[in-house]
């Protein structure tokens, strides 16, 4: 005997059928804004100016020109940024050199074949000293970025550079996006066919915010054929009273989280190769949220050279971060860190977008984190269900 659909099964129904019209409505010319300028640079800056670029201009990702083809060679991350910068550290403490060439003995480098279900990181409990990280200065400013990938015989992310054109609909992007499993989408302009901007979930997700109420009351008004019209009950008016908590069952399980005495190396760590997050909640002895640490905060290492901070605590480097942060006016306000199931989907979105680690945590009464969001696993919940045929 089949179920009798819910109400929350019947608003999400018709919130997908919205969602996807909506999507075929719109053009990713339309998502494209400012911030969706692409950042090239050339394969011979140095590792240290690469990283200079990160923090000056608060990007995600450049493009990496290739002269030799006239052509864009890879996207670099800041996830490649903090994968090199760990390697560097480690290779430093054990007396490996960063590159090598013919004339050079060749070494196999620590963390040069990262096995992706390791739960232990490669890291011995040693402290770096002021001549190591000296050592670790100088090889960031003469070691160039083709040198150092040609050294480890790694290459950059060609196969993220799923392209789309800026007429195409952010119906058919967003099945390149989820099929591929990527997280950014490169925009060709239709007749020059040069990159124009970079889309990201996050991008994709703010034009939703901002589009979607708009064009769903519009569609409403009109009675569109398209779009199948509840008037018992007023459920389809009722689309944006959809709670967060209709996902609980795929949203608890994003419960990752480390104490607060883990080695700052080993947060990053098991941020990139354990948990393959971008963020991760910070907890004392009896489980009670101290905060969040993002990817992103890789860069305040970067910023002030506190490379030392590598091997503290991750409490340490917490409060670090929170006093960096109150320099910034109004920081504490406009920045969103926590959710509540009660939430509806519309406003964790919203709330998700205004969070400066992209990342939202859910506690329960006693203050313990029980679920983390971030971008993509909104981008999933929101688009996951949209037709991929």
């Amino acid at each position: 005997m089949k179920r009798m659909q819910s109400k929350e099964d019947i608003i999400k129904d018709q919130y997908m059928k919205t969602l996807t019209c909506f999507l075929q409505d719109s053009t990713l010319y339309d998502c494209l804004s400012i911030n969706n300028q692409v950042t090239v640079i050339d394969q011979s800056f140095s590792l240290f100016d690469v990283f200079n670029v990160f923090i000056d201009t608060h990007i995600d990702e450049v493009l990496f020109w290739n002269p030799d083809v006239a052509y864009y060679d890879g996207v670099f991350t800041q996830t490649d940024l903090i994968r090199i910068i760990l390697k560097c550290y480690q290779n430093i403490l054990n007396g490996v050199p960063n590159v090598w060439g013919n004339s050079k003995i060749q070494v196999q480098p620590i963390m040069e074949e990262e096995d992706e279900d390791r739960t232990t990181p490669v890291h011995q409990k040693q402290l770096i000293g002021q001549e190591q990280i000296n050592r670790l200065l100088i090889d960031l400013r003469t070691i160039s970025v083709r040198d150092w990938f040609n050294s480890y015989g790694e290459s950059l992310h060609q196969i993220s550079l799923v392209q789309a054109d800026m007429a195409d609909n952010l119906n058919d992007a967003m099945k390149k996006i989820l099929k591929q499993g990527v997280t950014r989408i490169v925009v060709i302009d239709t007749e020059s066919r040069i990159i124009v901007g970079i889309l990201q979930q996050k991008d994709i997700l703010a034009f939703l915010v901002k589009g979607f109420s708009q064009y769903f009351h519009l569609q409403l008004s009109q009675k569109s054929h398209r779009i199948e019209v509840h008037h018992e009950n007023n459920q389809q008016s009722e689309q944006h009273e959809l709670e967060i908590n209709y996902f609980s069952d795929r949203i608890l399980q994003l419960n990752d989280k480390l104490p607060f005495d883990t080695n700052v190396y080993d947060v990053f760590y098991k941020l990139i190769y354990v948990f393959k997050r971008n963020a991760i909640p910070i907890v004392d002895n009896n489980n009670k949220y101290l905060g969040l640490i993002d990817r992103r905060d890789f860069l305040f290492i970067l910023k002030y050279q506190v490379f030392d901070m590598l091997n503290r605590p991750a409490i340490d480097l917490l409060n670090f971060i929170k006093v960096e942060k109150k320099k910034f006016a109004g920081f504490c306000i406009c920045n969103k860190e926590l959710f509540h199931m009660k939430q509806t989907l519309k406003e964790v979105v919203e709330n998700l977008l205004l969070s400066s680690r992209g990342s939202l945590v859910c506690l329960n009464e006693s203050q313990e984190p029980i679920a983390t969001l971030q971008m993509s696993d909104l981008f999933k919940i929101c688009l996951d269900d949209i037709e991929l045929e």
